[in-house]
């Protein structure tokens, strides 16, 4: 029997630290394998060293973004008890794109939402939403705090 695959989209947000979080509580009541995938752009740049023309590899980040991703699981990992390893993929490119893609062989996708509504959403495109309407295996959207919400 194969062990049970949850895939979680991180960004840097702290609504995807939250999804993160969940993943990692949610794969110890399924005995799941937990995979964090980071995607993100790398447009190319004006550089004036280049003679005027535009730099094919982009602005370089100050910390690599697979730095980040790992600085981004340990934190998550130190905040859930007996949290799991987490398998790290770092790409190049639309986030839902690589995803949906990840939802393939997955058995659960977990992204956070911004909460930008439902208006800039449709004009701007929401991850989630794309998310939601391509995945190949059911999705978590873990919501924004809400402010002064209580319980």
């Amino acid at each position: 029997m194969r062990t049970p695959v949850i895939v979680v989209g991180v960004d840097g947000s702290t609504q995807a630290e939250a999804a993160l979080r969940w993943a990692l509580d949610e794969s110890a009541r399924r005995g799941a394998r937990v995979e964090a995938l980071l995607a993100y752009h790398q447009e190319p740049v004006f550089v004036p060293a280049t003679s005027m023309a535009l730099h094919p590899y982009g602005e370089r980040p100050r910390r690599h973004p697979a730095q980040e991703l790992h600085a981004t699981v340990e934190l998550a990992r130190a905040a859930v008890r007996d949290a799991p390893d987490v398998a790290e993929t770092v790409v190049v490119g639309e986030a839902a794109d690589h995803l949906v893609e990840a939802s393939r062989h997955a058995d659960l996708l977990v992204v956070g939402t911004r909460g930008h509504g439902p208006l800039a959403g449709a004009v701007l495109g929401s991850v989630a939403a794309k998310c939601l309407r391509r995945s190949h295996c059911p999705v978590v959207v873990i919501p924004p705090p809400a402010a002064g919400r209580t319980c």
